[in-house]
């Protein structure tokens, strides 16, 4: 199964959302189709044109956004950052668009993003697609950054560069932030280079040899962004979404998940979608990361049976 072609944004600008930011928005597909908001990874990854290609342009009006302080949406800063604003940026951006209900779709942190928001306004949300989910845990934390977490099992000698053999989890957390926040320019992007290195081969199982970002500024900011939210563990009690699960309980919902993730714990979001009684898409032999036919296919298969079932629910309505 192949994803839908490469399309042009009809419409493209940016929307102040208050504390001085500006997100930046693009708009795809069809304007009266049903309405998905695609929530991007990170943080501070910012929109991706290729991910409106999981959705039929037919059918689908298909929106992107960068979340404050990355992609285009500026100025790229942590001040006035934390979850809260980001799920209230979501829902002026729905408002802002007219709209009374609309799907949404992430993966990763962006699912993390997409289910806070349906946790703080279950009756603008018609579903959910979520890939690769991150559901913001301190045991996620530790399985991402403790020497006893499973990434470190698995790439033991790129650990010990990457966490400077220090202690626990808020210790690297403390020492990445000074590090990237650091006046001398060198350093800072430095430590981002092994801050992304990490990142990227628990998310692909592979080195990243050359700094692959198109800018290594680009990286920085990334990085920065990701310690700043994951240093006040994105800004939400622990176990936040699994101890809010009954609001979202009405709401269908897809989760795509690879096996050997080892990002995101697949037996968290296992667990998560019995709660829910969600569909649940298990990917055997798939990792965290979308760059294979595998996940490609069973992300637009995802969109399209939520197409379907929503357009009937509608004409039942």
């Amino acid at each position: 199964m192949q994803l839908y072609p490469n399309i042009t944004p009809y419409h493209d600008f940016h929307l102040s959302v208050g504390d001085g930011h500006q997100i930046h928005v693009q708009e795809y597909g069809e304007p009266e189709g049903l309405p998905v908001v695609i929530c991007h990874g990170g943080p501070g990854v910012g929109l991706h044109a290729d991910n409106c290609r999981f959705f039929d342009p037919t059918r689908y009006r298909i929106i992107l956004y960068s979340q404050r302080g990355c992609g285009q949406s500026t100025p790229h800063l942590i001040g006035a950052n934390t979850t809260t604003e980001l799920v209230a940026d979501l829902d002026y951006l729905r408002t802002y668009l007219g709209l009374e209900k609309w799907l949404l779709s992430g993966g990763s942190w962006g699912a993390t993003l997409c289910l806070l928001y349906a946790i703080a306004h279950t009756q603008h949300v018609q579903g959910l697609i979520l890939r690769g989910t991150f559901l913001a845990t301190s045991a996620d934390l530790d399985w991402l950054y403790s020497s006893t977490g499973g990434a470190a099992h698995f790439y033991p000698e790129l650990y010990a560069r990457f966490s400077q053999n220090l202690p626990d989890v808020a210790s690297i957390l403390e020492f990445y932030q000074q590090q990237l926040n650091d006046d001398n320019q060198i350093n800072a992007n430095h430590f981002a280079k092994l801050w992304c290195q990490w990142e990227n081969v628990l998310s692909h199982g592979k080195q990243q040899h050359q700094w692959g970002l198109s800018s290594p500024q680009l990286g920085l900011n990334m990085a920065r962004l990701m310690v700043h939210y994951f240093a006040a563990q994105c800004f939400i009690a622990d176990n936040f979404i699994s101890e809010n699960y009954k609001k979202i309980s009405k709401i269908p919902t897809w989760f795509i998940h690879g096996r050997h993730d080892l990002v995101c714990r697949f037996n968290a979001v296992q667990h998560l979608a019995e709660q829910l009684n969600a569909q649940l898409l298990i990917l055997d032999g798939v990792g965290h990361g979308v760059d294979n036919n595998v996940y490609l296919a069973a992300v637009r298969r995802a969109a399209d049976l939520m197409c379907i079932k929503l357009s009937r629910n509608k004409c039942k309505d």
